[in-house]
Order: C-alpha cells, then structure tokens, then sequence
C-alpha cells in the first residue's frame, strides 16, 4: 500500500510540484493550502507523514497547525523558507522528523521524507524479530552500501543499474545479498537498519 502523505502549503505552485514529484515516487498525496481544509482531510484520512509549511500566511501558522491538530499522532515534516532561530526553537516544541529549508530539490524532499518514514517506525520494525549479536555482525562491501543508499534514495534497480554503470542482474544480486546479510523483510525494515547502524 502506497504511504500517504498530507500537504500543507498555501503556495499552491509549490504544493503542485510536491505533489507531482511524491506520486511519481509512489506516494499518496492530498494537498490543503488553508489549516481548515487539512484539519478536515486529517480527520477524514489516516496520513503516514504530513508535510507542513510553517508560514501559512493566515491567522494561525503551520507550528500551531501541528500542535492542535497532528500532535504526535502523525509524524511531521516543516517546510519553512525562514531559518531564524527563534522560528525553528518553537518548531522544535513540536519535535518534527525534520526541517526543510526552501528552495529545496527533488532528491532532498524524497530522501527526508523517507527517512522521516523510517525514524517513524524504527522503534518496532527490526528488533523483534532479529537477534542483537546478528545485527552487530553484519558486514557489507562497498558496493552493497554504494546501492543501499540509492535503495534509501527509493531508485528502482534500473536507475542504480545506470547510476553505478552494472546489469540490472547484478545490482539484483546485490539486493538480494543485502537482504540475507541484514535479514531484512522490506526495504523500509532496511533502510530503518541502515539509519540505525549509521550506514546512510
């Protein structure tokens, strides 16, 4: 099932190319570009993250948007094009997964958001289930970590194929050696290891 993510934006231009991007990558997006429009959709959807501008240019900015209504029932990512430290002190009350900081590219908005994903559900998705002195003894070659963070990027095998010039045979063959080395079921199970063991 595709994770599905709210956008909170009052640039519509910029909530459209967000949105554009996310569905091209596999994602479920809604955008609001008022808090009372995402307060309905939140109450009618369940979202796997939301995306938040802090400016709203309305009564009440993305900070309270966040704190009356998502809580910490949804994880949260801030777009801000402001990064005064006042501004992100109050963000932080919120303990979002993270900050972007606009103009932001592509590669930036798909890499936090997954690993905002993979924080998210770190605390449950690997550790019950494989032993700890396993997890400690795991070695992979450069090569395996070369294409586990373009797996954390979310590349398709094609794209790693001509990203690091090798088959698409052998950069499944690497996949597939990950997985049994880390004994990982998903890719967001690996990369939540990844980010664990401080490999990306």
């Amino acid at each position: 099932m595709n994770k599905k993510v709210l956008i909170l934006e009052d640039e519509i231009i910029i909530a459209n190319s967000i949105q554009l991007h996310l569905e091209e990558n596999g994602y479920e997006v809604e955008i609001a570009t008022d808090p009372e429009t995402a307060k309905t959709f939140f109450g009618e959807h369940a979202f796997d993250i939301v995306l938040c501008d802090i400016n709203l240019n309305h009564e009440i900015d993305g900070i309270t948007f966040i704190e009356n209504v998502v809580q910490d029932i949804t994880p949260v990512v801030f777009l801000t094009a402001y990064s005064d430290l006042s501004t992100l002190k109050r963000a932080e009350l919120i303990s979002p997964y993270a900050y972007l900081i606009k103009p932001f590219n592509k590669d930036q908005l798909l890499v936090t958001l997954n690993l905002s994903l993979v924080h998210a559900r770190k605390k449950f998705l690997h550790a019950s289930h494989r032993p700890t002195t396993a997890a400690d003894e795991i070695e992979l070659t450069s090569r395996e970590l070369e294409i586990l963070k373009l797996l954390a990027q979310s590349k398709t095998t094609d794209e790693i194929s001509g990203t690091l010039f090798i088959s698409p045979l052998t950069v499944a063959t690497h996949r597939k050696n990950i997985l049994r080395k880390t004994q990982a079921r998903s890719l967001i199970e690996l990369v939540s290891l990844a980010v664990e063991k401080g490999w990306i």
